[in-house]
């Protein structure tokens, strides 16, 4: 059985029209949920960031398996204080790392953990959010300001430290950052250009123009989220008039980065460094990652992998590896990670891709310390000031 809990009427009702869900299935707060009789054994907890950790730790502490999306909390205390309920209760708590479960990222572990090139040596890590991507959520979105989200190391990137924890399985030990809103601030604003699209004399050519972006007939994200109740060409209209899509992404409140690179250090010896850029046509990521002997490079959204072995002398010998057309979003990684969660919530089976708590909790820990570091001009970390305590 299935339910919802939204505290908007509109929204709550819309849920249950499209899911057919009964009335005594359908709740405005946590706590009426948790007060009913119980109908279903996880919860998917997919709300906005500030409520994450509060939402996780009642419906854990309830008993409940937990779905929970990232980030898990704003600071490294409730983190590990979600990791000493895992710890000490049978509820597990799964985040959702949906890289882990790609195919793309699944083959390039295969080859690493399995040894053909040797020993890992460094690994590089870009995400390249798209420009159209990060002024969407980044800028005018949710996720645009570090006190009512977070800084996006953590929010958007987590992932992207998951990866490297994950695909390296050795312990970090020191991490060190630096970035900064480069680009999307008033010094880069057309001359004349007003605080919303909608009366900006350059709206019809800027690249960044809401409504030559918004105001159109898909009917997808990102398009569907700026009127998401009643998305019409008129609510669309009015939202950029009043709401935060329609502000000019030159004169607005953001103040996450648009260019962060971050180090690691393992303590394997291996070192990585992953660079964050929101200024790019693409919406990918791209990785290479340096062995004893040879190399492993590929392209998320290409889905597709260059396997180069090292030769005596100048010879080398390089294989390509395309790993089929992704079927849904997030590389193929959204219905694979749901196909995995049900075999570890219904059946036990636990496969080295479940991002549990426990597993998972490196990429959060990481973020926070970068985050830390790059407040600090860039300053090395170690990581041992965010080691959990217990096991």
């Amino acid at each position: 059985m299935a339910g919802v809990v939204e505290p908007d009427d509109r929204r709550r009702a819309a849920v249950r029209r499209a899911h057919d869900l009964p009335p005594a299935h359908a709740f405005a707060d946590i706590d009426a949920f948790l007060a009913a009789p119980r109908f279903c054994r996880t919860v998917f907890v997919c709300t906005p960031d500030h409520a994450h950790y509060r939402i996780c730790k009642a419906v854990a502490r309830a008993g409940y398996d937990v779905l929970l999306e990232k980030p898990v909390a704003h600071n490294i205390a409730e983190t590990l204080a979600l990791l000493e309920i895992e710890h000490a209760t049978e509820t597990r708590i799964v985040v959702a790392h949906v890289l882990r479960y790609t195919p793309f990222f699944t083959k390039v572990r295969e080859l690493v953990q399995g040894g053909a090139l040797g020993r890992v040596l460094h690994v590089k890590l870009t995400e390249c959010i798209g420009q159209w991507h990060f002024a969407h959520s980044y800028v005018r979105g949710n996720w645009r300001r570090t006190d009512t989200s977070g800084p996006i190391i953590l929010t958007k990137s987590s992932h992207d430290l998951d990866i490297l924890a994950w695909l390296l399985d050795a312990e970090a030990t020191w991490v060190s950052s630096e970035g900064s809103l480069v680009y999307f601030n008033e010094a880069h604003a057309p001359v004349g250009a007003t605080e919303r699209c909608v009366a900006c004399p350059h709206r019809e050519t800027c690249l960044y123009s809401a409504t030559r972006f918004y105001l159109n007939d898909r009917h997808e994200w990102p398009y569907n989220v700026i009127a998401p109740i009643d998305d019409t060409p008129a609510a669309r209209a009015h939202a950029l008039e009043t709401g935060p899509y329609g502000r000019c992404v030159y004169h607005n409140d953001n103040d996450v980065c648009d260019t962060e690179i971050t180090w690691i250090r393992f303590a394997s010896g291996a070192t990585a460094n992953f660079s964050l850029q929101a200024h790019t046509a693409e919406n990918t990521r791209r990785i290479t990652i340096w062995c004893e002997g040879g190399a492993i490079s590929g392209d998320l959204r290409e889905n597709a992998l260059t396997v180069t072995r090292l030769g005596p002398g100048i010879d080398s010998t390089a294989e390509r590896l395309d790993l089929g057309a992704p079927v849904d979003s997030h590389g193929g990684g959204d219905i694979r990670m749901l196909h995995a969660l049900h075999d570890y919530f219904a059946h036990g089976i636990q496969t080295d891709q479940i991002s549990s708590l426990d597993r998972s909790v490196a990429s959060h820990l990481l973020a926070f310390l970068a985050e830390e570091s790059r407040r600090s001009g860039g300053v090395r970390i170690p990581m041992v000031r965010a080691r959990p305590t217990s096991s």
